[in-house]
């Protein structure tokens, strides 16, 4: 390995720069193309050289006069960004100037305008689009960028870059005594490698700068470096087992989304690969974190011979599209009892239970010929992570014992199997208790989550007679007889502690389209649920739900209405999540 300072001569020398096909996506945005362009115009402004990183280059095997060739190991996001700046320079200069600039940017011959830096499959396109435009306002593909940044979708952030640089030079008075300045200044350290020595090493060494690259980029890395080092059909793989997949146009932004897993922020793609890991028997929970994630698959990839590997990749695969498809919940997603994933996310998606989602990935892959068990399985999670979650007990140990579960799975007798793994359910009374917040006081967050499902089956069951059954999930959790009750419900409640009990029963909830005033919200019962004449919301202007239109005729709202309510709501609840179904293991198997 050799390390040398220099400038972008450098570039000049070099025959051809190979991006390995297989590298992430370029990924710097308008902050790291601002700080580049301002520290080099200090630089230049007073006279002194500024140091912009490393470029880790690694020789290629070329033939006779076919010139160097070198695959650049480390350094893509600053050579990419420094060349679209010099292009947009180069853009500037009379055409008889141009030919000594060319060397830097393109291949001999030079006429050709063949970009000299061979960009990454992804970006490829766009990379040689820009290098070989005439100047910014005649690349070939800037009809379509117009297009999309009207409409506030543009995503190629090549050629947003080479739109910034082009306005910003042409700020600039003496262009071309700054191309000057910033090609010939001694702003690069290049570490040369030898062929045979390990690139993935110094790579993942360096890889603590600038915008790091998530799991995913570094498990890509050495999935196809191995690829690559084993003499597979390596480009076939990328194509037919990550490509198709992870980076087309459709799929990139959901693998890319941050998705909150406790304290932290994850990408959907780092998250499945954990899953996968899992699934796997390769990622021991016990000891290993979501930080060394790379490195327990780089370990366990390290002895595969190219059948084992397209093995794995194909297993990748197979489990990334059910993770893909996985239900997408939002507060605008229409929601409707009947679909029972749907419903499973959406309790998942409420309760911020990650820690499941390998088994589910297990479950649907290997009885996906077994749609019966299958949605028994998924039901037996459902109603285990609701009733939990309810009656609030412990989530300490759910990753420990969803992993235990995955890796053991007994895919014979599923539903007997989860019965037997699955720990402290609470009993049928417990739940009452929690309902009727006897211990406790029963939380907004669950009671909404309850009464939005209670009514997605009511209006199931009474599809007849409904304009529609689904809903989205939004919408205000009402205290009938409120919680500021001391002024006008004291008829009701003998003291604190009796109102208190009636307060927080599930019965003494429901869901409006509108949350209420305060001078509303806290009033007698009459005008809570008619208005006063001076105010927009009431009960009755927003009772859109059939769990709130049945108080509508309701004259008072005491005990005897709140209690009756609370148990009716119980023998629906019970009738969605049959918790003795769950406990009973001698019990015929339900079918829900």
């Amino acid at each position: 390995m050799k390390a040398n300072e220099n400038n972008f001569g450098f570039m000049e020398q070099e025959s051809l720069i190979e991006i390995p096909f297989f590298q992430r996506a370029y990924v710097w945005e308008e902050e790291q193309w601002e700080q580049l362009l301002e520290d080099l115009r200090d630089s230049y402004a007073n006279k002194r050289e500024h140091f912009l990183g490393s470029v880790v280059l690694k020789q290629l095997s070329t033939s006779a006069g076919e010139g160097t060739k070198r695959s650049l190991i480390d350094g893509q996001q600053r050579l990419t960004t420094f060349s679209i700046l010099v292009k947009s320079l180069y853009d500037k200069l009379e055409s008889d100037d141009k030919v000594d600039y060319a060397n830097y940017l393109f291949k001999k011959p030079t006429k050709e305008k063949s970009p000299k830096i061979q960009h990454s499959k992804i970006d490829r396109i766009s990379f040689n689009e820009i290098l070989q435009a005439k100047d910014f306002a005649s690349l070939q593909d800037i009809e379509r960028y117009k297009e999309g940044k009207h409409k506030g979708k543009i995503k190629d952030k090549l050629i947003r870059c080479y739109e910034y640089f082009t306005e910003q030079i042409n700020k600039e008075k003496s262009y071309k005594d700054f191309l000057n300045f910033i090609l010939n200044s001694k702003l690069w350290v290049t570490i040369n490698l030898d062929t045979n020595e390990d690139e993935q090493k110094i790579f993942d060494s360096i890889n603590t700068a600038g915008l790091k690259l998530t799991a995913t980029d570094i498990i890509k890395n050495a999935l196809f470096a191995k690829a690559m080092e084993l003499n597979s059909d390596y480009e076939r793989l990328y194509q037919e087992y990550w490509e198709c997949l992870f980076e087309t146009k459709e799929n990139k932004e959901f693998w890319e989304e941050e998705v909150s897993t406790g304290r932290l922020k994850r990408v959907q793609s780092e998250i499945f690969l954990h899953a996968f890991a899992i699934i796997g028997g390769f990622f021991d929970v016990e000891k290993d974190t979501l930080e060394n994630l790379s490195d327990i698959y780089k370990t366990q990839i390290k002895n595969f011979d190219t059948k084992k590997l397209e093995s794995f990749l194909k297993k990748i695969k197979e489990y990334a599209l059910i993770y893909q498809n996985f239900p997408h919940i939002t507060k605008e997603t229409p929601l409707c009892f009947v679909n029972d994933e749907q419903r499973l996310f959406h309790i998942l998606n409420i309760t911020d239970t990650n820690t499941i989602m390998p088994l589910i990935l297990a479950l649907k892959l290997k009885l996906k010929n077994k749609d019966d068990a299958l949605k028994d399985c998924l039901k037996l999670l459902e109603i285990f992570i609701l009733t939990r979650w309810l009656c609030s007990e412990s989530t300490k140990e759910y990753n420990k014992m969803f992993a235990n579960i995955t890796r053991k799975l007994d895919i014979n007798k599923p539903l007997e199997f989860l019965r037997d793994n699955l720990k402290d359910i609470p009993k049928k009374y417990k739940i009452e208790d929690c309902l009727m917040s006897k211990d406790d006081y029963l939380e907004n967050k669950k009671a909404a989550l309850i009464l939005f499902w209670i009514e997605l089956y009511r209006r199931y069951i009474n599809k007849e007679k409904q304009d529609s059954i689904e809903l989205s999930y939004k919408w205000t959790l009402e205290h009938l007889m409120p919680e500021s009750w001391e002024e006008n419900w004291r008829k009701i409640a003998k003291d604190e502690l009796h109102a208190e009990d009636l307060i927080y029963q599930i019965g003494n909830m429901t869901l409006l389209k509108g949350s209420l005033n305060s001078s509303i919200k806290n009033a007698s019962w009459k005008i809570k649920l008619e208005g006063d004449g001076t105010r927009k919301n009431c009960i009755k202007n927003c009772a859109d739900l059939l769990i709130t239109r049945e108080i509508l005729d309701k004259k008072i709202w005491n005990e005897d209405n709140i209690r009756e309510r609370t148990q009716k709501l119980m023998q629906d609840f019970f009738k969605i999540w049959d918790i003795e179904a769950l406990q009973n293991k001698n019990q015929k198997e339900s079918q829900w």
